[in-house]
C-alpha cells in the first residue's frame, strides 16, 4: 500500500488561498479599527462641545440684573456682549450670575488664539488691578459668536443695546464653530 500525501503544488495553492483570506481579514479589521478611531474622535468632539454649551447654559440661566464695578470704579452692566469679538482676546459674553459660594459671580467668555476661555473674577466689584483667572474650555475654535433677543423679539448683535432700557435680554444665541467643522448654534432663554 502506497502512502498518499499532498503534492508541492497543492501545498502552494493552499498557502496562496490562506494568504489571500488573511489579507482580506486584515484589511477588514483595519477598516473596522479606522472607523472606530473616527467615531471615537467624533464622540469626543461632541462631548467637549456639549460640555461647553452646558456650562454656558448654566451661567446664562443664573444671570441676574446686578451691575458691577470695574477696577477703576466705573459701573458696568450686569449682562453685555457683542456678536463677534474683533480684537485678539476681546470678550464676547460677560455676565453676573448667582453664585452661592461667593454671593454673586462675575464671569466672561472670550476667544484667544483658537481657544475658548472662561474668565472668572474672585469678586463682583473689582479692587484696583484685579485680574480674572482664565480657564481654557475648548481648543480649535474658529468662531464664537453671540446674539441677543430684545423685548421686541428682535435679535441684536450687541448687548446692552444703545438707547434701550432693558438690562437683560430675553435669550442668547451662541454659535460655536470648531475648525474644519460646521458651526453649531444654541439658544438659551433667560429666566
Amino acid at each position: 500500500m502506497r502512502a498518499r500525501g499532498f503534492t508541492l503544488l497543492e501545498i502552494l495553492v493552499a498557502l496562496i488561498i490562506f494568504a489571500v483570506v488573511a489579507l482580506i481579514a486584515y484589511r477588514g479589521l483595519d477598516q473596522v479599527a479606522q472607523v472606530k478611531l473616527r467615531l471615537d474622535q467624533e464622540a469626543a468632539y461632541w462631548r467637549e462641545t456639549n460640555l461647553v454649551f452646558d456650562r454656558i447654559e448654566q451661567d446664562v440661566l443664573q444671570a441676574i440684573d446686578r451691575p458691577w464695578r470695574d477696577s477703576g470704579g466705573v459701573a458696568r452692566p450686569a449682562f453685555s456682549g457683542r456678536q463677534r469679538a474683533t480684537v485678539r482676546g476681546d470678550v464676547a459674553l460677560e455676565l453676573v450670575r448667582i453664585d452661592r459660594a461667593h454671593e454673586d459671580a462675575h464671569l466672561a467668555y472670550r476667544l484667544v488664539d483658537a481657544r475658548l476661555e472662561l474668565l472668572q473674577w474672585d469678586r463682583l466689584d473689582q479692587p484696583p488691578r484685579a485680574e480674572p483667572v482664565a480657564h481654557p474650555l475648548l481648543n480649535d475654535v474658529a468662531r464664537f459668536e453671540t446674539r441677543f433677543l430684545d423685548g421686541k423679539g428682535t435679535w441684536q448683535t450687541q448687548w446692552p443695546v444703545p438707547g434701550v432700557r432693558e438690562t437683560l435680554p430675553l435669550a442668547v444665541e451662541i454659535t460655536l464653530a470648531r475648525q474644519k467643522l460646521a458651526p453649531v448654534s444654541r439658544v438659551f432663554l433667560l429666566p
